[in-house]
Protein backbone atom coordinates (compact mmCIF):
# COMPACT_ATOMS: atom_id res chain seq x y z
CA UNK A 1 0.00 0.00 0.00
CA UNK A 2 1.20 3.49 -0.83
CA UNK A 3 2.44 5.84 1.88
CA UNK A 4 2.32 9.62 1.80
CA UNK A 5 3.15 12.37 4.29
CA UNK A 6 0.96 15.47 4.16
CA UNK A 7 0.84 18.63 6.21
CA UNK A 8 -2.17 20.32 7.74
CA UNK A 9 -3.07 23.34 5.66
CA UNK A 10 -4.07 26.65 7.17
CA UNK A 11 -6.13 29.12 5.23
CA UNK A 12 -8.25 28.79 2.12
CA UNK A 13 -8.80 30.64 -1.12
CA UNK A 14 -7.34 30.71 -4.59
CA UNK A 15 -4.32 32.82 -3.60
CA UNK A 16 -3.29 30.35 -0.90
CA UNK A 17 -3.76 27.48 -3.37
CA UNK A 18 -1.74 29.34 -5.99
CA UNK A 19 1.18 29.82 -3.58
CA UNK A 20 1.02 26.14 -2.62
CA UNK A 21 1.13 24.99 -6.25
CA UNK A 22 3.98 27.36 -6.95
CA UNK A 23 5.92 25.62 -4.17
CA UNK A 24 5.32 22.17 -5.72
CA UNK A 25 2.25 21.17 -3.77
CA UNK A 26 -1.52 20.95 -4.20
CA UNK A 27 -4.39 21.43 -1.75
CA UNK A 28 -6.42 18.48 -0.56
CA UNK A 29 -9.19 17.63 1.87
CA UNK A 30 -9.83 14.57 4.07
CA UNK A 31 -13.33 13.69 5.23
CA UNK A 32 -15.04 10.65 6.72
CA UNK A 33 -17.30 9.28 9.44
CA UNK A 34 -14.41 9.00 11.87
CA UNK A 35 -13.56 12.71 11.61
CA UNK A 36 -15.33 15.44 13.53
CA UNK A 37 -14.56 17.91 10.76
CA UNK A 38 -12.87 17.96 7.37
CA UNK A 39 -9.09 18.30 7.33
CA UNK A 40 -7.45 20.60 4.81
CA UNK A 41 -4.01 19.34 3.84
CA UNK A 42 -1.05 20.24 1.63
CA UNK A 43 0.16 17.43 -0.66
CA UNK A 44 3.49 17.00 -2.39
CA UNK A 45 2.51 16.95 -6.07
CA UNK A 46 5.43 14.83 -7.28
CA UNK A 47 4.89 12.10 -4.68
CA UNK A 48 1.13 12.06 -5.20
CA UNK A 49 1.55 11.83 -8.99
CA UNK A 50 3.72 8.72 -8.54
CA UNK A 51 1.00 7.11 -6.42
CA UNK A 52 -1.61 7.82 -9.09
CA UNK A 53 0.62 6.26 -11.75
CA UNK A 54 1.03 3.12 -9.64
CA UNK A 55 -2.74 2.58 -9.61
CA UNK A 56 -3.00 2.52 -5.80
CA UNK A 57 -6.32 3.75 -4.43
CA UNK A 58 -5.65 3.22 -0.74
CA UNK A 59 -2.99 5.32 0.97
CA UNK A 60 -1.54 5.26 4.47
CA UNK A 61 -1.25 8.95 5.24
CA UNK A 62 0.89 10.63 7.83
CA UNK A 63 -1.03 13.78 8.72
CA UNK A 64 1.28 15.85 10.89
CA UNK A 65 2.39 12.70 12.75
CA UNK A 66 -1.08 11.12 12.90
CA UNK A 67 -1.51 7.91 10.85
CA UNK A 68 -4.66 7.70 8.76
CA UNK A 69 -5.78 5.28 6.06
CA UNK A 70 -7.63 6.97 3.22
CA UNK A 71 -9.22 6.20 -0.13
CA UNK A 72 -8.63 8.51 -3.08
CA UNK A 73 -12.14 9.71 -3.93
CA UNK A 74 -11.55 12.46 -6.48
CA UNK A 75 -8.74 14.21 -8.30
CA UNK A 76 -9.42 17.57 -9.94
CA UNK A 77 -7.48 18.43 -13.11
CA UNK A 78 -7.02 21.66 -15.03
CA UNK A 79 -9.24 22.27 -18.03
CA UNK A 80 -6.50 22.71 -20.62
CA UNK A 81 -3.22 21.26 -19.36
CA UNK A 82 -4.79 18.52 -17.15
CA UNK A 83 -2.49 19.55 -14.33
CA UNK A 84 -3.54 18.12 -10.94
CA UNK A 85 -5.20 20.91 -8.94
CA UNK A 86 -6.85 19.25 -5.94
CA UNK A 87 -7.43 15.87 -4.29
CA UNK A 88 -10.21 14.50 -2.07
CA UNK A 89 -9.54 11.68 0.40
CA UNK A 90 -12.00 9.66 2.46
CA UNK A 91 -10.79 8.39 5.82
CA UNK A 92 -11.78 4.73 6.23
CA UNK A 93 -11.52 1.83 8.68
CA UNK A 94 -10.70 -1.79 7.91
CA UNK A 95 -14.28 -2.95 8.55
CA UNK A 96 -15.97 -0.18 6.58
CA UNK A 97 -17.57 -1.08 3.26
CA UNK A 98 -16.44 1.34 0.54
CA UNK A 99 -17.95 2.25 -2.81
CA UNK A 100 -15.44 2.52 -5.65
CA UNK A 101 -15.27 2.70 -9.44
CA UNK A 102 -13.00 0.07 -11.03
CA UNK A 103 -11.42 0.12 -14.47
CA UNK A 104 -12.33 -2.78 -16.77
CA UNK A 105 -9.35 -4.30 -18.61
CA UNK A 106 -9.72 -6.69 -21.57
CA UNK A 107 -7.31 -9.63 -21.92
CA UNK A 108 -6.84 -12.38 -24.52
CA UNK A 109 -8.41 -10.55 -27.46
CA UNK A 110 -5.70 -11.62 -29.93
CA UNK A 111 -6.43 -15.30 -29.23
CA UNK A 112 -10.20 -15.11 -29.65
CA UNK A 113 -12.08 -16.96 -32.43
CA UNK A 114 -13.86 -13.71 -33.28
CA UNK A 115 -10.61 -11.97 -34.20
CA UNK A 116 -9.44 -14.97 -36.24
CA UNK A 117 -12.74 -14.83 -38.13
CA UNK A 118 -12.00 -11.23 -39.15
CA UNK A 119 -14.14 -9.55 -36.52
CA UNK A 120 -13.36 -6.76 -34.09
CA UNK A 121 -13.81 -6.61 -30.33
CA UNK A 122 -15.45 -3.49 -28.96
CA UNK A 123 -15.29 -2.50 -25.30
CA UNK A 124 -18.71 -1.05 -24.54
CA UNK A 125 -18.11 -0.38 -20.83
CA UNK A 126 -14.81 0.86 -19.40
CA UNK A 127 -15.61 1.17 -15.70
CA UNK A 128 -17.79 -0.61 -13.16
CA UNK A 129 -19.04 0.49 -9.75
CA UNK A 130 -18.24 -1.91 -6.92
CA UNK A 131 -18.65 -2.31 -3.17
CA UNK A 132 -16.17 -4.06 -0.87
CA UNK A 133 -14.03 -3.91 2.26
CA UNK A 134 -10.67 -2.13 1.89
CA UNK A 135 -8.72 -5.41 2.15
CA UNK A 136 -10.64 -6.85 -0.82
CA UNK A 137 -10.20 -3.83 -3.11
CA UNK A 138 -8.86 -5.03 -6.49
CA UNK A 139 -6.69 -2.91 -8.76
CA UNK A 140 -9.09 -3.43 -11.67
CA UNK A 141 -11.47 -5.95 -13.25
CA UNK A 142 -9.88 -8.20 -15.89
CA UNK A 143 -12.25 -9.64 -18.51
CA UNK A 144 -10.92 -12.65 -20.43
CA UNK A 145 -12.26 -12.55 -23.99
CA UNK A 146 -10.03 -15.30 -25.43
CA UNK A 147 -13.11 -17.44 -26.16
CA UNK A 148 -15.39 -14.73 -27.58
CA UNK A 149 -16.83 -15.49 -31.01
CA UNK A 150 -18.38 -13.37 -33.74
CA UNK A 151 -21.72 -12.04 -32.54
CA UNK A 152 -21.02 -12.75 -28.85
CA UNK A 153 -21.81 -10.14 -26.21
CA UNK A 154 -20.28 -10.13 -22.74
CA UNK A 155 -22.66 -8.58 -20.21
CA UNK A 156 -22.18 -7.11 -16.73
CA UNK A 157 -23.63 -10.26 -15.17
CA UNK A 158 -20.79 -12.19 -16.82
CA UNK A 159 -18.05 -10.27 -15.00
CA UNK A 160 -15.62 -12.53 -13.12
CA UNK A 161 -16.41 -13.27 -9.48
CA UNK A 162 -13.97 -11.49 -7.18
CA UNK A 163 -13.74 -12.44 -3.52
CA UNK A 164 -15.54 -9.95 -1.32
CA UNK A 165 -16.47 -7.66 -4.22
CA UNK A 166 -20.04 -6.80 -5.22
CA UNK A 167 -20.55 -5.15 -8.59
CA UNK A 168 -23.24 -2.47 -8.68
CA UNK A 169 -25.10 -1.83 -11.93
CA UNK A 170 -28.59 -1.23 -13.26
CA UNK A 171 -30.11 -3.49 -15.87
CA UNK A 172 -27.50 -5.66 -17.54
CA UNK A 173 -25.27 -3.42 -19.70
CA UNK A 174 -23.01 -4.85 -22.39
CA UNK A 175 -19.32 -4.83 -21.45
CA UNK A 176 -17.64 -6.33 -24.53
CA UNK A 177 -18.96 -7.37 -27.94
CA UNK A 178 -17.51 -8.98 -31.06
CA UNK A 179 -18.81 -8.01 -34.47
CA UNK A 180 -17.83 -7.31 -38.07
CA UNK A 181 -15.89 -4.07 -38.66
CA UNK A 182 -17.99 -1.01 -39.45
CA UNK A 183 -19.02 -0.88 -43.09
CA UNK A 184 -18.70 -4.61 -43.56
CA UNK A 185 -21.66 -6.94 -43.67
CA UNK A 186 -21.71 -10.50 -42.54
CA UNK A 187 -21.07 -12.81 -45.49
CA UNK A 188 -24.37 -14.07 -46.85
CA UNK A 189 -24.86 -17.80 -47.15
CA UNK A 190 -25.07 -19.00 -50.74
CA UNK A 191 -28.60 -20.08 -51.53
CA UNK A 192 -29.37 -22.01 -54.70
CA UNK A 193 -32.41 -20.99 -56.69
CA UNK A 194 -35.26 -23.45 -56.11
CA UNK A 195 -35.80 -25.96 -58.89
CA UNK A 196 -39.36 -26.25 -60.11
CA UNK A 197 -40.77 -29.75 -59.57
CA UNK A 198 -41.03 -31.87 -62.67
CA UNK A 199 -44.62 -32.60 -63.67
CA UNK A 200 -45.12 -36.13 -64.92
CA UNK A 201 -46.31 -36.11 -68.55
CA UNK A 202 -45.40 -32.46 -69.11
CA UNK A 203 -42.49 -33.28 -71.46
CA UNK A 204 -44.69 -35.59 -73.62
CA UNK A 205 -47.34 -32.85 -74.02
CA UNK A 206 -44.70 -30.30 -75.00
CA UNK A 207 -43.27 -32.70 -77.62
CA UNK A 208 -46.69 -33.31 -79.19
CA UNK A 209 -47.38 -29.56 -79.28
CA UNK A 210 -44.24 -29.05 -81.40
CA UNK A 211 -45.24 -31.69 -83.99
Amino acid sequence: MAKLTVAKREGKGKYKAFDLRKAGGIPGVIYGKSLKENLNVAINLKEFTQILKSGDRLIDLDVGGTPMRVLIKAVQHGTYDHEILHADFRAISENEVIDVVLDIVIAGAEDSPGIREGGMIEQNLHQMSARCLPRNLPENVVVDVSAIKMGDIFYARDLPKLEGVEFVFHGNPAVVSCHHPAGEEAPAESVEAPTAPEVIGEKEREAKAKE
